[in-house]
């Protein structure tokens, strides 16, 4: 059991909270609005893998969530700290990899070329909307870049605009019924 002063620290009680180094900030720094948009980016994502059978997506769900993790990591590790050197990164590989998903969903998935409305499948709108949280936490993420000099963002940026393009197919294929979903 985990005691209640390790989840309640009270630290954050005058507006303030903690980078991973440690260094206190105000919680409505830039950094945080960031790091809350891909963190709820990350619970979205989630939200629809618990709405996907095992299976392909429900992976490749994971996989993406695991990379936010890292996207999270280097936001919230400044770049000149120590630390930042032993965090995992988001790497081209990465990116790649994404790519060669949403090619292979497109392969399979009819992509209409006009404006889409969510909400032909529950998966499908969950992924929407998972989509539109991404899109926002990339929005934040370029903010951090050009508004705090962070380059170091450049490849997570590039990243996150991937997972959209990938979410946008994948939602497709959602409402296509090419994804097995779970019942409740």
């Amino acid at each position: 059991m985990i005691e209640f002063d390790r989840v309640t620290t009270r630290g954050g009680d005058h507006g303030e909270s903690s980078l991973f180094n440690g260094e206190r900030r105000r919680k409505d720094d830039l950094l945080f609005q960031a790091l809350g948009d891909v963190d709820e980016a990350s619970v979205c994502v989630g939200v629809a893998r618990a709405h996907a059978a095992q299976g392909r997506a429900h992976q490749e769900l994971f996989q993406t969530q695991q990379i936010l993790f890292k996207v999270g990591a280097e936001i919230a590790t400044p770049s000149g700290d120590q630390l930042y050197r032993q965090i995992k990164h988001v790497e081209q590989a990465d990116i790649e990899s994404l790519e060669r998903m949403q090619k292979m969903w497109m392969a399979e998935t009819d992509i209409a070329s006009g404006f889409v409305t969510p909400g032909d499948s529950r998966l499908g709108a969950f992924i929407d909307q998972a989509r539109t949280v991404v899109r926002r936490a990339e929005r934040t993420v370029v903010a951090c870049i050009r508004d705090r000099g962070m380059t170091n963002l450049v490849v997570a940026q590039n990243y996150l605009n991937r997972l959209s393009d990938y979410l946008f197919v994948l939602a497709r294929a959602a409402d296509q019924g090419r994804i097995e979903t779970v019942t409740f």
